[in-house]
């Protein structure tokens, strides 16, 4: 910012002393044609009479070529304040065009068109964070709602009401894990080091998340073959529990029925990885570009439920853990989430 203010500073001053050398050459022309005509003889004032007239006519002639000049020169600034007034407006279509210029204020206009780029990314998600989480709550709660209506009949059978309970139960749940996710990335992005660490096998870690989210992977008919070496890490147990549950979930979720989910886990000396196959629907490069997006969802359908903050999730995670996740995908022949994180010891000095 600083070398911005000083080059538009610089443009100032130019400017200044553009004008006065520009009213110097033109009234020292325009003496030299009146001495070289006639009307040098009609001029009336000479000596000191003859300075204040110079003077006068230099200082109102400065003024015009000022005026001009900067009035040209400051363009660029009186462009920026319009559309930064039409920013705080909430127009983030506006677009400076930096080409113009070069040097410090090309650079200026290319970081604000930038800043409204992001601008208008952060806004677009958050509207469809709205709409998607509305839509994806409203579900759950109008499940919760009918079916708990329909618990007031006496007359219903003992397994019909055994069924709505559960329907209300699970409904129930899926709004608990929706809202947790929310609360857990808000938190998450306002913390900057991992705490609570402590060994424990990652292997047995991602065993129980399997066992647990068995009745989504066996519903669907799926195949699910995980290689998982012995291995004991240091990190925080709780954190890395969301990233393997997260992929696994969206395994199961975009997998079709009788498909595949491999999952391995190996550790060397530097890094723990841990890898994620389906054999689901696979992505475009589009989706791709912004899976790992807050509020994202690749499919716009809400044929698949989500609030689009899973794999969110699992990204703050591993990056906080100093880590990397990686995503290969080709439409149609399914997706492989690899997952990177440094092999940590504890600082055992006194």
């Amino acid at each position: 910012m600083k070398k911005h203010f000083y080059s538009l500073w610089f443009r100032v001053v130019a400017t200044f002393f553009w004008a006065m050398v520009a009213t110097v050459l033109l009234m020292g022309l325009i003496i030299h044609l009146m001495r070289e005509t006639f009307l040098w003889n009609y001029f009336p004032f000479t000596g000191l009479g003859f300075l204040a007239v110079l003077a006068v006519a230099c200082i109102l002639l400065g003024t015009l070529i000022s005026v001009a000049i900067v009035h040209h020169v400051m363009n660029p600034v009186s462009d920026l304040t319009r559309a930064m007034q039409k920013v705080a407006a909430g127009d983030y279509t506006i677009k400076l065009e930096s080409g113009r210029y070069i040097g410090e204020l090309a650079d200026l206009y290319n970081s604000f068109n930038q800043m409204v780029q992001e601008l208008n990314s952060t806004e677009t998600l958050h509207s469809d964070f709205i709409s998607n989480v509305s839509h994806e709550f409203k579900t759950p709660l109008a499940s919760i709602s009918g079916y708990a209506t329909l618990l007031q009949d006496d007359s219903l059978s003992e397994k019909e009401r055994d069924e709505y309970i559960e329907i209300i139960i699970q409904s129930a749940k899926e709004l608990s894990r929706m809202t947790g996710d929310i609360l857990s990335l808000s938190r998450l992005e306002t913390q900057t080091i991992i705490s609570e660490k402590e060994y424990f096998r990652v292997d047995e870690q991602i065993r129980q998340i399997i066992l647990r989210a068995e009745p989504a992977w066996s519903s669907k008919n799926l195949t699910i073959e995980p290689e998982l070496d012995p291995i004991s890490w240091y990190g925080n147990q709780e954190l890395t529990a969301h990233i393997w549950s997260n992929l696994l979930d969206n395994a199961v979720k975009f997998t079709p029925s009788g498909g595949e989910i491999d999952v391995t886990a190996r550790m060397d000396h530097d890094w723990l990885t841990v890898t994620f196959h389906d054999t689901g629907i696979g992505m475009t490069p589009e989706v791709q570009k912004h899976v790992f997006d807050k509020f994202y969802q690749g499919d716009t359908s809400h044929k698949k439920k989500g609030s689009g903050l899973g794999l969110a999730l699992v990204k703050r995670i591993v990056s906080l853990h100093h880590g990397m996740v990686c995503l290969e995908s080709v439409p149609d022949l399914g997706s492989t989430f690899t997952i990177r994180l440094p092999v940590e010891r504890p600082d055992t000095s006194p």
